[in-house]
Parts: C-alpha cells; sequence; structure tokens
C-alpha cells in the first residue's frame, strides 16, 4: 500500500520515501514512525510517500519512481536480515539481498536513514549508494526509534545539516551517547548537506 501525503506545491523536487517492513516479527508499530516524519515537514515544501509492508522487489522501483532525496526505512531486523513482505508473509532479507536492490536505483537518495537495529553493518555498504547513511549501532525500541525519526526529521526540516541533526536526533531517545551513538556515515563528507 502506497500513501503520498503532498505537503508541498506541484513541482517542488524534494521527497522524502518512508518504506517499512513487515511488523510482525518484532511486533513493531511503523505508522507513528510515518506520521512523525509528515508532521516534521509539513509546511516544509517536502512531499512525503509512505510505502507500507513494502517486499525486496518493491524498493529498487519505488526509489526510482520517487526519486526521493531521502529514504527513511523502518523495519524489524535479526540474524543478519531484515523483515520485508512476500506474498503478505514475512521474509527476513539477508542484508546483501538488500543493498543490491538499493544499488540498481537510477537516482539514488542522498540520504538513507537505516532506522532499525543493528543496521551500522547494513550502512557501509549503503554509502556506495546513498551520499549520506544514517544507522544504529544498538538495538531500539519502536518508542526510541519514533522519537528518534520525530526529532531528526525536524532538525532536517530546519535546515541544520545531517551530522547535526543526528545528534540532535540521538540526544532525544533517551540513550548515552558516548555509549551507544546513531552512526552517520558520509560518503563524501556531511559538511553543509542539506536536504530541505
Amino acid at each position: 500500500m502506497t500513501i503520498t501525503a503532498v505537503v508541498t506545491p506541484a513541482g517542488i523536487a524534494q521527497r522524502v520515501l518512508f518504506v517499512s517492513g513487515d511488523p510482525r516479527p518484532g511486533r513493531n508499530s511503523f505508522g507513528p514512525e510515518a506520521a512523525y516524519i509528515r508532521e516534521a515537514l509539513a509546511g516544509s515544501y517536502v512531499q512525503v510517500t509512505e510505502m507500507a509492508s513494502v517486499g525486496l522487489a518493491e524498493i529498487c522501483p519505488a526509489l526510482d519512481v520517487h526519486a526521493p532525496a531521502a529514504v527513511h526505512i523502518a523495519a524489524h531486523s535479526s540474524f543478519g536480515g531484515i523483515h520485508l513482505t512476500q506474498d503478505g508473509g514475512n521474509l527476513c532479507i539477508a542484508h546483501e539481498a538488500f543493498c543490491a536492490q538499493i544499488a540498481r536505483v537510477r537516482f539514488p537518495p542522498r540520504l538513507a536513514v537505516l532506522n532499525f537495529c543493528d543496521s551500522t553493518t547494513l550502512a557501509a555498504e549503503i554509502a556506495r549508494t546513498a551520499r549520506t547513511v544514517i544507522s544504529r549501532p544498538h538495538a531500539l525500541s519502536d518508542r526510541q526509534a519514533q522519537t528518534f525519526t520525530r526529532q531528526l526529521h525536524r532538525s532536517l526540516a530546519a535546515r541544520r545539516s545531517v551530522g547535526d541533526s543526528c545528534k540532535d536526533a540521538e540526544s532525544r531517545t533517551g540513550r548515552p551517547s558516548a555509549r551507544s551513538p546513531a552512526s552517520c556515515t558520509a560518503r563524501r563528507g556531511d559538511g553543509p548537506c542539506l536536504l530541505m
């Protein structure tokens, strides 16, 4: 199911694609995370498109069709894979297969947010395609993921750099930053990279 919330005048090129995996394995709730992105970007002239319970084969075409500046991925992660949907059921997709889909896109996103447990191992591979990748080096609850998402997109909408936005969001999750901060991997440096 794809839901597009247009919060921009026609013709504005800034887009965010929110993709969520199968919520059943981790009993996750990805809807609020998508709502926080819409809320944070309301009035910012950014178009937000949501795709819930996606399958692996849907990811590359969606990125090509929507050509987002940022892709935000929420999913359950376990055993070296992320849980997506196939034929109405849960399917754990190996990180390598997921990376191969992202690498095939014609117009790579500038930012990939991998907002799921232990996604840092995937970040280096995704950074070959996306300019900047935000990943999670630890397990996190739905609430922490939602809090991180809300603040990250608020800071990006306020035109803060990706690195500063990541730090702002991490400070809101209640996790000690020195022990297990979110990781921001930049292929060509974060510097003045502003998405909005």
